[in-house]
């Protein structure tokens, strides 16, 4: 009889402890859900407040260059750097573009606060700075060099004649004036075969773009490599295009002209 007894209690404790791990299981994802909802109208309000304070920006246009109001209302990432621009215009904080390493091309944007106030040509490095940041971000994959930033480019390209008033920056500062950063480039011809080749034996691809998925006027992009048939993209002007793979179909009829770099 005593045996019986304990086997009877067992059983209930074990059932007291199964009961409890049901609540307990409704108690932690009742949390999660709140915190998940929390997160999320944290969020909400985030987004809505960036969108107000950059529809003010916009209006601002006494304080702001046109240009560079016109690249924030397509690209609210910008908002903090166009809301420093006028305490910070003409400044550069960096002679580095921080950590790199030999065949991997860092995505610089031309907009970074740490170079893209100085001045280039009639506005600044993030308004006109696309090619040289794409030739910055060539000679840090190609050399693990961090001291060439777009500023560094852009600076070159001005003082020697590579930036064209009106126009903005020249393709001889690809197909000639690379090379005082110890790079050489080959114009290539528009076509599936030659593109992948070069990125399949290690070189870029500096692209100017015509009006399309990248611009609305012209544009410079870098492609750095290949990943399931499509061309892996650093743009100066977007993370988010970056972060895409592009098929080359859909990168051909943009394509005015291509470099292929090499050191």
């Amino acid at each position: 009889m005593v045996f019986y007894f304990e086997k009877r209690k067992t059983k209930k404790k074990e059932k007291k402890n199964l009961s409890f791990s049901w609540y307990d299981f409704i108690f932690h994802s009742s949390i999660f859900l709140l915190v998940t909802l929390f997160s999320s109208s944290v969020t909400s309000c985030q987004t809505n407040a960036k969108k107000a304070k950059a529809s003010k920006l916009l209006k601002e246009t006494d304080t702001y260059p046109q240009e560079l109001l016109d690249m924030l209302s397509r690209n609210p990432d910008m908002l903090d750097f166009v809301e420093g621009y006028p305490e910070k215009k003409g400044q550069v904080f960096a002679n580095s573009i921080g950590d790199v390493k030999k065949g991997e091309y860092p995505l610089l944007l031309q907009w970074d606060e740490r170079w893209g106030y100085g001045d280039y040509g009639t506005s600044c490095v993030a308004v006109s700075g696309c090619a040289p940041t794409v030739i910055s971000m060539a000679v840090a994959g190609l050399t693990g060099e961090d001291s060439i930033t777009p500023y560094t480019v852009a600076s070159y390209a001005q003082e020697n004649g590579y930036y064209v008033p009106g126009s903005g920056t020249s393709w001889s500062l690809i197909s000639e004036g690379i090379q005082h950063f110890g790079l050489f480039s080959q114009e290539l011809p528009l076509s599936r075969d030659s593109v992948f080749q070069a990125l399949e034996s290690g070189m870029p691809i500096i692209c100017s773009m015509s009006p399309g998925d990248f611009t609305t006027t012209g544009h410079f992009i870098l492609l750095v490599g290949t990943e399931d048939g499509k061309i892996q993209v650093r743009d100066p002007n977007s993370t988010k295009r970056s972060e895409q793979l592009w098929d080359y179909e859909t990168l051909e009829y943009q394509i005015n002209n291509l470099w292929a770099v090499s050191q």
